[in-house]
């Protein structure tokens, strides 16, 4: 007959059997111990660097967070049935003494992860950093031919000179966004480049001879942050390590990056190196002039003849 608890022994049997392929897991089994026979949530015999090795998993699908004395009472089990390692996996957490006394013994902490499962409780977040590169603003100066000059407002507006009849502002976009991902620490960048005097440039249906042009991006680097929640098609939250644990042929879900929510920050990517096995997430969030939507981006790159960059 089916007790409490059986279906997360049976999830975490099945991350027992993924983590470890070539071992032997056995479900609600019982051994003999010194004072007589023992129950075994989960159990895992196999062997490391040629030994036998003996793991002992218990399960608690309890509504309240496991306490000291369920570690108390694996210890002393652990010891009996000579183990050579023990996890306890919870579906509510741990108080926090109890952490304390698992890390000082050795017992491992953990809680069972299946995306979609909804008798899997833990929800784990994670904060993510992102670099945001961004172009505050942007100013541009035009520079006619030698004895030339340009008969236009002072006020004029860069997103209405055309190249060949397209936007030189959308030209000018796809610039920003190299040049702040080239130049990431810059705060301000200066571009200058000419052009040939057989390039055809309108303005308000007026053809300009335009020698060259000077671009000034202001520029800003911060560090964001915001939390958000993570899930694995089935795989392990370990506890004293808050890290999450993928076997092999499972999936790693990164839930839903709100555009509105990332918060200014002082921290910046902690790049330590990884365990073997190990990955992290590093996002660089772009922000550069944004180009009018749907039209084309002109060849200008084409008929450039001579360019400068400058950073400050």
């Amino acid at each position: 007959m089916a007790k409490a608890g059986d279906d997360y022994q049976e999830i975490v049997g099945a991350i027992a059997r993924f983590l470890d392929p070539g071992t032997s897991v056995n479900v609600g089994q019982w051994i003999e111990g010194p004072d007589g026979k023992r129950d075994m949530d989960v159990e895992v015999r196999g062997t490391l660097n040629g030994a036998p090795c003996f793991v002992l998993i218990e399960c608690k699908d309890w509504a309240d967070p496991v306490g000291i004395g369920v570690i108390d009472a694996l210890d002393s089990k652990r010891r009996d049935l000579y183990a050579d390692r023990a996890i306890i996996y919870s579906n509510s957490g741990f108080t926090a003494p109890a952490l304390r006394k698992a890390a000082r013994v050795g017992i491992e902490t953990a809680s069972a992860l299946k995306a979609g499962d909804n008798r899997i409780k833990p929800m784990i977040q994670r904060e993510l950093i992102a670099k945001r590169l961004s172009v505050d603003s942007m100013r541009a100066t035009l520079y006619p031919f030698s004895q030339e000059t340009f008969e236009i407002e002072d006020d004029w507006q860069i997103s209405q000179l055309l190249y060949n009849d397209l936007p030189a502002f959308n030209w000018i976009g796809e610039l920003s966004l190299r040049l702040i991902q080239e130049y990431e620490d810059a705060r301000k960048i200066i571009f200058r480049c000419t052009f040939p005097p057989t390039s055809v440039w309108t303005y308000k249906g007026q053809r300009l001879c335009i020698a060259g042009i000077e671009l000034v991006f202001e520029c800003s680097k911060k560090w964001v942050s915001q939390r958000v929640q993570v899930d694995v098609t089935l795989g392990v939250y370990d506890h004293r390590h808050r890290s999450v644990v993928v076997p092999d042929q499972q999936g790693y879900i990164l839930g839903w990056i709100d555009g509105e929510a990332w918060v200014e920050v002082d921290s910046r990517w902690d790049e330590e190196e990884l365990p073997l096995g190990g990955f992290e997430l590093y996002l660089t969030l772009l922000n550069p002039i944004h180009p009018i939507p749907d039209t084309a981006i002109p060849g200008i790159e084409q008929v450039i003849l001579e360019q400068q960059i400058e950073v400050e």
